[in-house]
């Protein structure tokens, strides 16, 4: 750091930290750590570990330079000057652990009692998911008893919402209103068949946020998914899609394969929506998210 020659603040030198010139890039774009972590669909604290050179808390080092380039792009700093300067970085150094402090008995305890509060919360959220699952399988296999054996009998689908199943005025006109059997030729809902739904799948060669709304504005995901992992969902189209790292990401649309390569932005963020004949066009980021 140097003082200028008006004897005002000091400055950073040049050729400063990777961490430093992020910072300062950020500083003069006029973003907050919030606001760029909301355009580049990452959490804050990934970024604060960027400038923070806690390049070991970002996982892999794909990621981190995955992260580094995304983040270097959105704030007009050369991402491959960065990255090479990462890569020829020194290894961090071991910690010394001699200077580990013991922990007491009382802090043993304690973290006793934190451990098994934490244990007990997540056998409740595991039970609320199987009775959340459990209730739902039940609800469609509710419906489906209602529906005459004439009518073609659809498998529950992982992300179908429920403006797929059969609706209720078109249940009760096709139970019968005598206590005869249904004639052969009574006529089948015709919302028992999915006309307007797309099924899509998305495959991940490396770590990525998604979002993926239905047209009923339902979503079908919102999270992180990680790489080699393939997700299918199927619901109402048109289906909104956002990826926060669509490079290498592959896409069927009703078991065909589709290319939304042109949607692709400068910061490998894409928003598409999926039409349910397998048509892509552009469609605003928030839509999916």
């Amino acid at each position: 750091m140097t003082a200028d020659e008006s004897g005002g603040e000091p400055r950073r030198e040049a050729g400063c930290g990777i961490g430093a010139r992020l910072r300062d890039a950020r500083e003069r774009a006029g973003l907050s750590i919030a606001q760029a972590a909301l355009r580049l669909h990452v959490s804050g604290e990934t970024l604060e570990a960027l400038e923070a050179e806690r390049f070991d808390a970002l996982g892999a080092p794909i990621y981190v330079k995955s992260y580094l380039g995304r983040y270097a792009e959105l704030l007009g700093e050369p991402a491959a000057q960065l990255q090479e300067q990462l890569a020829s970085n020194a290894a961090i150094p071991a910690p010394d652990l001699t200077r580990v402090p013991h922990v007491t008995a009382e802090q043993d305890r304690y973290g006793a009692l934190a451990a098994g509060v934490i244990m007990a919360v997540l056998v409740l959220a595991v039970a609320a998911l199987v009775w959340w699952g459990w209730s739902r399988i039940h609800r469609g296999q509710a419906v489906a008893a209602f529906v005459p054996h004439t009518a073609p009998q659809r498998p529950l689908v992982y992300g179908a919402q429920p403006a797929e199943r059969v609706p209720s005025a078109a249940v009760a006109a096709a139970v019968p209103r005598t206590a005869g059997a249904v004639p052969e030729s009574a006529p089948v809902a015709a919302a028992a068949t999915a006309g307007g739904s797309a099924r899509l799948t998305l495959s991940f060669p490396a770590a990525s946020w998604v979002g993926v709304t239905d047209a009923a504005g339902h979503h079908l995901y919102r999270g992180m998914v990680p790489g080699g992992v393939s997700k299918t969902f199927t619901g109402p189209a048109p289906l909104h899609v956002v990826l926060g790292y669509a490079d290498g990401v592959t896409l069927t649309v009703n078991g065909h394969a589709a290319s939304f390569a042109p949607y692709v932005g400068r910061d490998h963020v894409v928003s598409i929506a999926v039409a349910a004949d397998g048509r892509i066009s552009p469609a605003p980021r928030h839509a999916g998210g």
